[in-house]
């Protein structure tokens, strides 16, 4: 067993999280859901201390996919339960779907527009842009903890707005 002290861990994780959001993405084949993994992969690494077997680089992908397999196992079970949770929906005229997806997209729309201009441009940064916390922070001069503050508070506005859109 090897330590891997706090700040090794970070240029590890400068070094090598970029590589296995990549790998992890194209397995699960979602690049948000793959950010979110590797960078837990990393902080369970950081409260364990650092203390980490053999290569770390070898021990972080090998977690990283583990972490994916493990996702798509939950998603395998989700899907299964979702089958066999009750009846069939009723097939609705594809001219509504189109209506209620527009009305979806504005309400979104309208939700970023109104988010505080940081929280805004980060978000955009993250979501149009396709750019990892680590990089915003990076090219913001601020923390990741604290783009991912901001990012917590864009999703939450986009989700009550397509609630209050729904009529929920």
């Amino acid at each position: 067993m090897t330590f891997c002290d706090r700040d090794m861990l970070g240029r590890l994780y400068l070094d090598e999280g970029a590589r296995l959001e990549r790998q992890v993405a194209r397995r699960i084949g979602n690049r948000s859901i793959a950010m979110d993994l590797v960078h837990d992969v990393f902080l369970r690494c950081w409260e364990r201390g650092g203390a980490l077997r053999g290569s770390p680089a070898a021990f972080v992908t090998r977690s990283a996919r583990n972490a994916a397999i493990d996702h798509l196992r939950r998603e395998i079970l989700r899907n299964a339960h979702a089958a066999h949770a009750g009846p069939a929906p009723v097939p609705q005229d594809p001219a509504f779907d189109a209506l209620s997806a527009r009305e979806a997209g504005a309400a979104v729309r309208r939700a970023i527009a109104d988010l505080p201009e940081t929280t805004r441009r980060l978000f955009l940064m993250n979501r149009v842009q396709g750019l990892s916390f680590h990089e915003i922070a990076a090219r913001c001069g601020m923390s990741e903890r604290n783009v991912a503050k901001h990012m917590a508070k864009a999703v939450a506005r986009c989700a009550r707005a397509l609630d209050e859109q729904q009529g929920g």
